[in-house]
């Protein structure tokens, strides 16, 4: 078996993970190990490539980690995402496996338009506990049985779940060690799920709350990427660093993480350009935080 392009994949991959995921270094070796073996094909027979589940605030790279690896390893198409508080009542349970003949439910749709990939089940604490107990199958033996009653193979998938289940610890840490903060979360995880559930689970990564080093490093690249971006339209803009300042105070939430990062340097910088050519500019220059810090604005 030539396992060439696998090794060319894996190498691609674990360098976008070190590259686009910051502050999450103690998750990324361990992220790397499940997928390795699985494609090397060192994963037992009978089971999904790989079970994730990802712990943590919102906005610190669970989605995005799980994002690069479909991408790297199946495509932009690669990602089938189920947003997992659409199933919270018992009503709704039906929504996602299907009831009866022709009806194999959400989850049953996504399956007969993807023979691999990655299914991530976004916040999965928010499901109804019968979605809960599918996944006993869905993990230890890598099908499913739908509303339709027909059975689904999902051995060429990995299944990736999230969860904000015990981020309050990691948000109070006042000083504590990341490894007592850690097992802290996974105690609340074992007092909210059934413990046959957690240990199934090829692994139970906790992704820490992002340092005010890893935050200025994530809206310093977003603001590079924009430039550049720009630069493409013509506007050459030159970085200064209350620029950054500025981007940080403004993008950062205290709920939401770096979420709103991206679409925040967006919005910054495209409003200081049209501002500098409805005053006469050229949309080129020095780029700077205003005097309150609450905008960007292009000096020459």
């Amino acid at each position: 078996m030539n396992n060439h392009p696998a090794r060319h994949r894996l190498r691609q991959l674990e360098g976008r993970l070190w590259e686009c995921i910051c502050g999450q270094d103690h998750v990324i070796p361990r992220v790397m190990s499940i997928i390795e073996r699985a494609e090397l094909g060192l994963q037992p027979y009978g089971r999904p490539k790989g079970s994730l589940l990802f712990l943590g605030p919102t906005g610190v790279g669970k989605t995005q980690m799980t994002l690069e690896i479909a991408e790297c390893l199946f495509g932009k198409e690669g990602m089938v995402r189920f947003d997992m508080s659409e199933f919270l009542h018992l009503d709704q349970v039906k929504l996602f496996t299907g009831e009866g003949r022709g009806d194999s439910g959400r989850l049953g749709i996504a399956l007969e338009k993807h023979s691999q990939g990655v299914l991530l089940f976004d916040e999965i604490e928010k499901a109804h506990p019968r979605i809960w107990d599918l996944f006993l199958q869905m993990i230890d033996a890598a099908r499913i049985t739908l509303g339709d009653h027909r059975q689904r193979d999902l051995s060429q998938f990995y299944i990736i779940c999230t969860t904000n289940i015990g981020s309050e610890n990691l948000l109070r840490r006042r000083g504590l060690p990341f490894t007592t903060l850690e097992r802290a979360v996974l105690s609340r995880l074992h007092t909210y799920f059934r413990p046959e559930l957690v240990a199934r689970f090829d692994e139970k990564l906790v992704f820490c709350p992002l340092s005010y080093s890893v935050q200025r490093k994530i809206a310093y690249a977003a603001l590079i990427a924009e430039t550049a971006r720009m630069r493409q339209k013509g506007y050459h803009l030159e970085l200064e660093e209350s620029a950054v300042e500025c981007v940080i105070r403004n993008g950062m939430h205290s709920a939401l993480g770096a979420r709103p990062m991206k679409q925040t340097v967006l919005r910054h910088v495209g409003d200081a350009i049209c501002a500098d050519l409805k005053d006469g500019g050229n949309g080129c220059g020095r780029l700077i935080a205003d005097r309150q810090g609450e905008k960007l604005i292009i000096i020459t």
